[in-house]
């Protein structure tokens, strides 16, 4: 089966820049199965039968997450167990599915084709997973876009670039060497928003170290599993990704992202 099977009306899209920053856009769903139900290690090869004419390339790969840790007296990180998934590739397109013991994602690389494809492609990639998985219930979605910025000079701050605002502060902007701001609000008990800037670290001196802006929403409740309920949060969360994406732009990106920045 095509990857494309049915057409979802979309919301008005934002801008389409011919320049796009965005370096992975990506959605994660996670769910629960039935009571009584649990994992099978066969479930990920039931859903390559499923894929496979749109996904030919299935791979074995491990995700090791990042935690950060904050007590009296100091401010940590740790790592989190490696956790085991299958990654399913696409044939001709930018696109990686990744399934896990209760997670889902789809992952778009560049070039960006715009929120109604990518919408599109996650409901669809969705609805062939739930047919395998059979889950009771979804219990998180995230929208994240990891934005990757070039910059022109090596001395660049990264004022030129971003605005400061609540997720961003002006201290940061002004940084003239490597720097580091990860700001995690809670909208309410089930809205998380993340917002991360960084510098990409090189050990060329001389290098235009790129910069990260990395948006990362989330939604931590019960669903439902079918497309209408995931279609719903998922348009909330994409309209506050733009929001701060919006605000975080300088003119001078805003160029950059029609192409006319030299």
């Amino acid at each position: 089966m095509t990857a494309r099977t049915t057409k979802i009306a979309a919301k008005p899209e934002h801008p389409s820049y011919p320049n796009p920053t965005i370096s992975e856009a990506l959605c994660e769903i996670r769910f629960e199965l039935p009571e009584g139900a649990s994992w099978k290690p066969s479930l990920p090869g039931e859903f390559f039968k499923r894929v496979q004419d749109d996904y030919p390339e299935m791979e074995p790969a491990y995700e090791v997450g990042l935690q950060l840790e904050f007590g009296p007296k100091k401010i940590g990180h740790s790592l989190s167990p490696p956790r085991q998934l299958a990654r399913f590739t696409h044939a001709s397109r930018p696109l990686i599915l990744q399934l896990s013991e209760n997670v889902f994602s789809v992952n778009v690389l560049p070039v960006y084709p715009g929120w109604s494809s990518m919408r599109e492609d996650v409901v669809t990639a969705w609805s062939q997973a739930r047919s395998v998985l059979k889950p009771a219930k979804v219990t998180r979605v995230g929208l994240r876009y990891i934005n990757r910025i070039e910059r022109k000079k090596p001395d660049e701050t990264p004022s030129e670039w971003l605005s400061a605002g609540d997720y961003i502060s002006a201290g940061v902007l002004r940084s003239k060497g490597a720097f580091l701001s990860r700001v995690e609000s809670h909208i309410d008990q089930e809205n998380v928003l993340i917002v991360t800037v960084a510098e990409i670290q090189s050990d060329d001196t001389d290098a235009m170290r790129p910069i990260v802006l990395d948006i990362d929403r989330i939604v931590e409740k019960q669903l439902s599993v079918k497309n209408d309920a995931l279609l719903k949060e998922m348009d909330s969360l994409h309209e506050h990704v733009w929001q701060v994406f919006e605000s975080a732009m300088t003119p001078r990106l805003a160029k950059q992202l029609k192409g006319v920045v030299k």
